[in-house]
């Protein structure tokens, strides 16, 4: 049986793959358009994911979580600074940026994958949940409106 950090890492991987998949089959007109969720592309989702997953980075390297006080405003704040961003840039810094989560997770303690860790929750919801959430947005947005994609 698998420990829980493997597993978790495990999950994190897998889940991974099927958000960056949702990202495959665009072309660079579909990751600008505005509308995928409210006024976000798909370029400021994947800056948003990587927002969020360097904000773990952050916090597994220093050993604290810091709060990040209003999200709604932090998210607002992390989108602006990242509007008009190239995709291929975008996708590249999405893909540094994971890098650099899975090296920090490789060296996290294990106590931080258990139930209830503070750490557990946040690792949850910035890799794993939020894979789920925004790929699942991206794929419903891609069926109806991407170039890419066949029109039925």
């Amino acid at each position: 049986m698998k420990d829980r950090k493997s597993a978790v890492l495990a999950a994190i991987d897998d889940n991974w793959r099927q958000f960056r998949n949702s990202l495959d089959r665009l072309v660079s007109e579909d990751m600008s358009t505005v509308g995928v969720l409210e006024g976000m592309s798909v370029i400021d989702i994947v800056g948003h994911v990587t927002t969020w997953e360097w904000e773990l980075v952050t916090a597994l390297d220093q050993g604290k979580i810091e709060p990040v006080g209003d999200i709604e405003r932090f998210n607002s704040e992390a989108t602006r600074r990242k509007r008009g961003t190239e995709p291929r840039q975008a996708i590249e810094n999405m893909e540094k940026v994971h890098r650099s989560l899975r090296d920090e997770l490789a060296k996290t303690p294990s106590a931080y994958f258990e139930p209830f860790d503070p750490f557990r929750e946040m690792i949850d919801r910035c890799t794993v949940l939020h894979y789920q959430e925004h790929g699942t947005q991206i794929r419903i947005w891609a069926a109806k409106n991407s170039m890419a994609s066949p029109k039925n």
